[in-house]
């Protein structure tokens, strides 16, 4: 999780935005179109004494595809953190 102090909504939106995005291509850098059956992915934002994100990744491939998925999805999730961190500071926000 990336700990923040009070981005706006606007800029909160942007940086889930840019943490799908990054977990997206992660997965789609690793594995081919065709093989993914499903590829949900969430982005949240809450403040409690600042901005946490949190990021869940599941993947669902074909039967054939020798894979762990849940590292897959864990690596995806931790691409999407290091992605909202760099936008983060990019902008200077928090």
């Amino acid at each position: 999780m990336v700990l923040l102090k009070g981005p706006s909504p606007s800029s909160l939106k942007e940086l889930c935005e840019v943490g799908e995005t990054a977990a997206r291509q992660f997965v789609l850098y690793k594995l081919d179109k065709k093989l993914i059956r499903s590829l949900d992915i969430q982005v949240t934002s809450e403040k409690r004494g600042g901005t946490t994100f949190k990021v869940e990744v599941f993947v669902d491939v074909e039967p054939a595809v020798d894979i762990d998925v849940d590292e897959l999805a864990a690596s995806a999730a931790d691409a999407a953190l290091s992605a909202i961190d760099e936008r983060m500071r990019g902008k200077k926000l928090g």
